[in-house]
Order: C-alpha cells, then structure tokens, then sequence
C-alpha cells in the first residue's frame, strides 16, 4: 500500500501581519459559539426543570403526611368517643350495645396502628438534596477558588483537575510545600510543586507549542521509506500547508494539534469543500 502524500507544516511567526480570515473559519466559529451557547441553555433548563420537580415532590410529600396526620387526629377522637360509650353501655345493663362498641373499637385501634405506622415510615424518608447546577467546565470551577497566580498554573495543567489521581498527587505537593514552610504563590512555592509532581517545564514563550509543532517537518505516523515518486508532475511544495493565526486559533478550540488540523485542510481541499 503506497504511503499518504507527506505534509508539511508552515506556521508564520506571531509578529507577522496576519492575513484576512478566511469565510469558513469564521463560519465554524460561528457554529462552535453557537453550539456552546445551546448547550449551556439546555444545562440551565434541565436544571430548573429538577428543581421544580423537587420542589413539587416535596410539597406532595408534605401534603401527604399532613393528611395522615389530620387522619389520626380523627381516628384518635373517635377511639375517646367511643371508649366512652363503651363505659355509658356497660353501666346501664346494655351489653349487647356495649359489645358491638368493642368489635368497633378494636377496629378503629388497627386503623389508628396502620395510620402511625405510615406516618412514621413518611417522617423517616429520606429528604432528596435539592440538585445543583454543574459547573461547565471543571478546570474553571477549580480555578475560581484560586489565587490569580495559582488558577494560572491550574489552567496550564488542566489535567491535575480533571484525573483525580492527579488531583490528588497536586494538593499532597502543596501540603509538602506548606508543611516545609514555603509561601504559597511564590517562584519557589511552584518550582517546589513541580518538582514534587515532576511536571516538565513549558516551552518559553519565545518557542510556542505551535511554533515547536511547526518544527516537525515531513513528519510521518509510519516508519520512514523511500521518497514517493513525483506525481502528476506535482512538486513536492505543493504539500506545504500554511496555517494562519486564525487556523491555529481554530485547531486549539477543536482540539486538534496543528498537523491534523493541516492534514484535514488538505484533504477538504482535495475533496472541493473550501478554496
């Protein structure tokens, strides 16, 4: 099986004026803008959604067991009640009266254990926390308990927020840090959490993560092999991609590294989809 024609990767410097963005850039950030406005809409109306369902669940619960309630204070003064005729029967000789009022009250005595018991079972339940909105996007909900200096750090390392594992190994750094008397948000506090946490250090500003990726030239998923022929009379610059600012910018909210995002380009163009 041949190999895919190679691609290489060209990102202009930051400094360089950037070139207008093209109509299907701004199209899909469109729709990604659009679609994350949706969703947060659909997260807010499910939300208030459970909460007038708990609301409703709760004050039928209430009504219920007020209705019990009510209902025992009945079957109660009518037990008196008829406890007393029980005692007005015997004394005037009426026992065959006072008989058919025992058969009565034995009867309203399991209506009134029945009652108490389902009162009690009503009381006992267990009470549904109201539900909570979800936060969005947890690094940010993380982040926002944070010191400035230290919710910077958190959203370059998104990962010690959302792997528990990590999570965890990150506040034990920190404890050590506290514990051997390090101010917290200080150069020495953060070098002594990466050392803990053997985080290697980002590349320098000078140096981007798009600008190292732009390094890669001719970079191949399978084994080096022999240069493929030349096709069609095609010259090999013609698979130089040159991604702008705002492609890049694109790449990172899709998350796709900019060699992806190249290749895909390449392949809509093949296919007709964009100029």
């Amino acid at each position: 099986m041949e190999d895919e024609d190679e691609i290489t990767l060209e990102l202009p410097p930051e400094e360089e004026p950037q070139e207008e963005e093209p109509a299907y850039i701004t199209d899909l950030k469109r729709q990604l803008a659009e679609e994350k406005a949706g969703r947060i809409r659909a997260e807010q109306q499910a939300h208030q959604a459970n909460r007038e369902t708990h609301r409703a669940r709760g004050e039928v619960d209430e009504t219920n067991l007020q209705l019990v309630v009510n209902a025992i204070d009945t079957v109660s003064r009518d037990q008196e009640l008829m406890k007393q005729a029980h005692t007005y029967a015997l004394q005037n000789g009426d026992f065959a009266r006072a008989t058919e009022i025992q058969s009565e009250m034995s009867a309203n005595s399991a209506k009134l254990l029945q009652l108490e018991n389902g009162r009690q079972a009503m009381e006992n339940a267990p009470r549904q926390p109201e539900p909570q909105m979800p936060p969005t996007d947890p690094v940010e909900d993380f982040a926002s308990r944070l010191s400035p200096r230290s919710a910077d750090w958190v959203r370059k390392h998104p990962e010690f927020v959302r792997d528990q594992r990590l999570n965890a190994k990150m506040i034990a750094a920190h404890n050590l840090a506290v514990a051997d008397g390090i101010p917290t948000d200080t150069d020495e506090y953060f070098d002594a959490i990466e050392e803990t946490l053997k985080v290697t250090p980002k590349p320098a500003q000078n140096d981007t993560d798009d600008q190292y990726a732009a390094k890669a030239v001719r970079r191949r998923d399978a084994a080096p092999a022999a240069a493929p022929a030349n096709r069609g009379g095609q010259s090999a610059s013609s698979n130089v991609v040159r991604l702008s600012a705002a492609e890049r910018e694109m790449a990172e909210m899709m998350g796709m590294k900019p060699e992806d995002y190249a290749k895909n380009k390449v392949a809509l163009k093949k296919e007709g989809k964009i100029q």
